[in-house]
């Protein structure tokens, strides 16, 4: 494997005999994840058979959109994009067209601006809706079909969007009056639990990134958890932050020394924050990406309120040198750099604050890849999607629904004068 996690600088925050004991439990609902009936259609994630769907319409359509696409449009909010967008931003050596991201704000002048960076351009643009009821991606989606029916015949604009939905979903409807591919939003994958569903492997795959390997690293962390319930990375996150939970640790921060994890950290906030945060539970989850933020968000972990759990993402290769060298004649003071590579500089920042921070009061969480890639990505999301589902079940929630989303969407339609329309009123 090339992830593991370090919870050793939790154990003097705990009690004797509370890690063996949690741990134990948390091992017995990671083998229960494995062996339960999916009664509630909520666990089409755990394995392939459920979520990794029509691979050779993927691959053919990304080829395409590779080869004549200038920009390529993702349009999705929150877990319907987080896991691609993390993946696509962390790898920007790769061989694809322009990203854009749209369907994830409400902002005028935002929208405007991406579809600025439309013009003149070979454009493909998937949608990402489960119900297609989300507002955002649903006005997104809107605005885009007009962009494009300006600029394109009905026949190439068949060609250039493709729509990622539940069967049966009105968008699924739109596809089949309009021609456009239509890929499975698995009605048993969350949102935020979707990494390996056609929701995120075709954006992956049209951007250039390896999905093959991505999914090997899904296997193995799955195959590790299934075969290893007993001591593996998920087992052992959700035990430590249980447990600090329990002992009033209600706040964790995820910190990077690298800051091509920027948006992995958004997807974690996501999973975490949806699955976790209800019925006046959960841990908040909140980011940071060192060492720009040591002077602020570091201040605050090193002698603030002692209620943090800080979980450190680091990377073994980064995967580039940056070399200081001599410069005797310029008088610095910085001559004791003199021949040292920034990832030695890097680590050696990351082990001073590892240390600074546990020494301070906050218990450090540590998960460690040998380097940033599709594989690790794979591994890194599979490990975190079980370990929330253990996690939220040993803090007492249900940490597959998300009622407090659907409160605030309820209040907003109203205030927005959405009605019942008849199918064929809603034909674009």
């Amino acid at each position: 494997m090339s992830v593991f996690v370090d919870v050793s600088k939790t154990k003097q925050f705990l009690e004797d005999g509370e890690w063996d004991t949690r741990r134990q439990q948390a091992a017995e609902l990671c083998h229960a994840l494995y062996t339960m009936e999916d009664s509630q259609h909520v666990l089409g994630w755990r394995t392939p058979e459920h979520s990794v769907l029509q691979l050779e319409e993927i691959d053919a359509k990304a080829e395409e959109i590779r080869r004549d696409a200038e920009v390529f449009v993702i349009v999705g909010v929150g877990g319907s994009n987080q896991a691609a967008r993390a993946v696509i931003e962390a790898m920007p050596e790769r061989r694809g067209p322009k990203i854009v991201y749209l369907g994830n704000t409400l902002s005028p002048h935002y929208i405007r601006m991406a579809l600025a960076e439309l013009e003149g351009k070979s454009v493909y643009i998937d949608v990402i809706a489960k119900n297609f009821e989300t507002l955002e991606p649903g006005s997104h989606f809107r605005i885009l079909r007009q962009w494009m029916g300006r600029r394109y015949t009905r026949e190439e604009m068949a060609r250039r969007i493709i729509v990622t939905g539940t069967a049966g979903s009105r968008l699924e409807e739109i596809a089949e009056e309009n021609g456009y591919l239509f890929l499975q939003f698995p009605a048993s994958v969350g949102g935020r639990y979707s990494a390996f569903t056609p929701v995120g492997l075709f954006p992956l795959a049209a951007a250039g990134i390896n999905a093959e390997v991505y999914l090997e690293g899904m296997a193995e962390a799955m195959e590790d958890c299934i075969s290893h319930p007993e001591a593996n990375p998920a087992v052992d996150y959700a035990a430590a932050r249980s447990l600090l939970y329990g002992r009033g640790y209600d706040i964790e921060m995820m910190v990077s020394f690298e800051p091509r994890y920027a948006f992995f950290e958004k997807w974690w906030i996501q999973l975490f924050g949806e699955s976790e945060g209800k019925e006046k539970k959960g841990i908040f989850p909140a980011a940071s990406i060192y060492s720009e933020e040591l002077h602020s968000i570091g201040q605050y972990m090193q002698d603030g309120r002692r209620n943090l759990i800080e979980t450190f993402v680091s990377v073994i290769r980064p995967g580039a040198e940056a070399v200081i060298e001599p410069c005797p004649e310029f008088g610095d003071c910085f001559d004791y750099l003199d021949g040292m590579d920034f990832d030695e500089i890097n680590k050696a920042a990351e082990a001073a604050t590892w240390e600074a921070h546990t020494a301070g009061g906050v218990p450090c969480i540590r998960f460690t890849v040998e380097e940033i890639s599709e594989k690790s990505f794979g591994q890194l999301f599979y490990y975190l999607m079980t370990a929330c589902a253990i996690s939220g079940q040993l803090i007492g929630v249900n940490p597959f629904d998300q009622e407090g989303v659907e409160e605030y969407k309820r209040n907003m339609f109203a205030a927005l004068g959405k009605g019942c329309f008849t199918n064929k009123s809603r034909r674009p």
